[in-house]
């Protein structure tokens, strides 16, 4: 049965995402931040300076009050426990952050934005590591792939979806969906080729490039 929680935002939420330990963040329009408990109980809020909407946020795997948030063109690090101030943020896309993705070892952050780049932020190092630009149009969703934290699948308004590697700056292969055509990047004798053709399912199984919907949910 669905539960209506109530006590929150004032203004549409556009993104939500829940931590191993049942804690729920939620980001809204005019850079409005809320954690829940796992029973609905709001646990925190917070505004950011600016009032950029908040678009993606992301609970670490590893440290379940670690929450990665992106809003505007910057991503602040905080704990859901004290919302009041960030532990770090940083500002490294050139425009709105779309959707934030953390490689299986944490230790790299992909964004996506509007620009249709991909920057690569080195946690450990706090800066950029690569920046993938390919997309002719919004990079809507980005994504590390299970068990290989050096991959990640993109996608975008291009209709176009691509699989990198980070040891590269450009993609192994890209799939126009629009056509149903793939092009490959790489000579498909490579070592690098031979293993992702033997591990790789279909791209659309893994993300879907389509227009960004406006997500809004009630609480």
């Amino acid at each position: 049965m669905a539960v209506k929680w109530i006590g929150g935002h004032s203004s549409p939420i556009l993104c939500l995402n829940a931590s191993s330990e049942g804690l729920v963040a939620s980001g809204a329009e005019g850079g409005d931040l809320m954690a829940w408990g796992e029973d609905g109980t709001p646990l925190g809020h917070t505004r950011f300076e600016g009032a950029n909407d908040v678009t993606c946020v992301l609970f670490s795997p590893s440290c379940p009050t670690k929450l990665y948030a992106s809003h505007g063109e910057t991503i602040s690090i905080l704990d859901v426990r004290s919302l009041k101030g960030s532990l770090d943020h940083f500002h490294v896309n050139e425009e709105e952050i779309n959707c934030l993705s953390l490689n299986e070892t944490e230790n790299l952050l992909a964004s996506a934005d509007d620009s249709g780049a991909i920057k690569i932020l080195d946690l450990e190092n706090k800066k950029v590591s690569r920046s993938l630009r390919r997309h002719s149009n919004i990079c809507s969703s980005v994504a590390f792939r299970p068990q290989r934290p050096q991959s990640l699948v993109s996608c975008g308004l291009d209709m176009q979806v691509m699989l990198w590697n980070l040891q590269k700056a450009r993609p192994l292969w890209i799939t126009n969906l629009q056509e149903d055509e793939t092009e490959e990047m790489e000579s498909p004798q490579s070592p690098e080729r031979k293993e992702e053709r033997r591990e790789l399912p279909p791209a659309h199984l893994y993300l879907k490039a389509s227009a960004r919907p406006k997500k809004q949910f009630s609480f």
